[in-house]
């Protein structure tokens, strides 16, 4: 069992939020000071380990292989 894609995905949505947060202050929207440039990149770490956990679980087997014929 590994946790390739948990960890890359985590790291990934960090960056993301990391990235998200410069914007904010870059543009004004927040100052440099506060607190919601720190939160941001763990916020992204959760909400990427999260989507991570739940790619891993995705059950291939419940998709059909072959679309079924339409009715004509």
């Amino acid at each position: 069992m590994t946790y390739g894609r948990v960890v890359l995905s985590a790291i990934l949505a960090m960056f993301l939020f990391l990235f998200i947060a410069a914007d904010l202050v870059l543009f004004g929207v927040i100052p440099l000071n506060s607190v919601i440039v720190t939160v941001l990149p763990l916020v992204g770490l959760v909400v990427g380990a999260l989507l991570g956990v739940m790619a891993r679980k995705r059950n291939p087997d419940a998709m059909p292989e072959e679309p079924t014929p339409a009715a004509a």
